[in-house]
């Protein structure tokens, strides 16, 4: 049984606040070498104290996004992997169309009472490069230094840039057609081989690219795989359509020998043709 550290919430004339800090900092330590069952923990732990609630926090709508004061309602946690970096996701339903806040761990969150089912106001952003507490709200104190963890943009080269999340579903979608034809197991869930959310980016002109990684177990294949070959799968399912081009491309494809698997990473190029 894992102990987790104790949850710290103060009174003030705002009302109440939760140091997502500590929980984060705490869960990062015992991610490494652990499973499913502790990341669902670590939601359950953070999910106690959010869920249901009407919530005051500086967040971002996507990964790496411009950062906000945002004031929503809390239905959902959940812990994502970007590439080795752990997000921690707050979900509102009260839309229409689902929205996902990124949280920043190294600022409290203001608890303002139950979830109201009320949309939430129009946020002042913090600018790249801004200081953050240049913006900040008085209400929203900043943790202690150490417990924020280090953000890195996935790069397949120096760009740099902001990106919006790429869905696990949709890369399921994705791999289906191809993994299917390399797997012992061909009705194993594609989930099981994906890392973490994608991102996405809008390079403009009608061209959108996604990136997202894969890891495979060696002994869930029914054949070799080398880096030609999955060239090769990956031109098979790439599409010229009449109004919209699909290219995947292999960016790296590397043994972990560790764990006896690959490590895939595809690149996904969306043109508009009209």
């Amino acid at each position: 049984m894992i102990n987790l550290r104790r949850i710290v919430e103060q009174q003030g004339m705002d009302g109440q606040y939760y140091d997502l800090g500590r929980d984060f900092a705490n869960f990062r330590r015992t991610i490494d070498g652990a499973g499913e069952e502790i990341k669902k923990r670590f939601e359950q732990s953070i999910g106690a104290k959010l869920n249901g609630k009407r919530v005051k926090a500086r967040a971002s709508r996507g990964y790496k996004q411009y950062v906000k004061d945002y004031e929503f309602d809390v239905v959902k946690i959940t812990l994502d992997d970007y590439y080795d970096n752990y997000v921690v996701v707050a979900h509102d339903n009260t839309t229409p169309k689902a929205k996902e806040y990124f949280l920043k761990p190294g600022f409290k969150i203001q608890i303002l009472g139950p979830a109201t089912g009320q949309l939430s106001p129009i946020p002042n952003p913090v600018q790249p490069g801004q200081n953050p507490n240049a913006a900040q709200h008085q209400s929203m104190a900043q943790a202690p230094a150490g417990n924020t963890p280090s953000e890195q943009p996935v790069k397949e080269n120096e760009s740099n840039g902001f990106y919006d999340a790429y869905a696990i579903d949709s890369i399921s979608k994705d791999i289906e057609p191809w993994m299917k034809t390399i797997l012992r197991k061909p009705e194993t869930a594609m989930r099981d081989f994906i890392k973490g959310l994608g991102w996405l980016k809008d390079l403009g002109k009608g061209t959108i690219v996604a990136m997202f990684d894969l890891k495979i177990p060696s002994d869930s294949l029914s054949k070799k795989i080398t880096p030609d070959n999955v060239k090769n799968m990956l031109a098979q399912v790439s599409k010229i359509g009449s109004t919209m081009d699909v290219k995947y491309d292999l960016v790296k494809m590397e043994p972990n020998d560790t764990n006896d698997e690959w490590k895939i990473r595809v690149k996904k190029t969306m043109t508009n043709r009209i």
